[in-house]
């Protein structure tokens, strides 16, 4: 099995509600961050794990495709982990 590793972290501005921006807004947001941490680009990502609440909780089916594009990394393998409320924890794991 080949090696992976999360070299960075980055969350989005905590607040009740957002209305400056929408979630692929909010994933770029926290994305760009965990870049910065890891002083990376999108071109040293080699695939990308989203992890994601059932598709009836957000009334979007298979949000990772448009969330993949929306952070200018189509064409990488993505994964998607359903997490039914727990998405830091159980995307982790995987």
């Amino acid at each position: 099995m080949e090696r992976c590793a999360v070299v960075g972290i980055g969350q989005t501005k905590h607040a009740k509600v957002r209305d400056d921006v929408s979630m692929a807004g909010l994933l770029r947001e926290a994305a760009r961050r965990a870049l910065d941490d890891a002083e990376m680009t999108w071109k040293d990502i080699d695939a990308v794990v989203i992890g994601k609440a059932p598709d009836p909780f957000e009334g979007i089916m298979m949000p990772e495709l448009y969330l993949a594009d929306a952070l200018g990394c189509s064409g990488k393998p993505i994964m998607r982990v359903h997490t039914a409320g727990s998405v830091g924890g159980s995307t982790a794991i995987v």
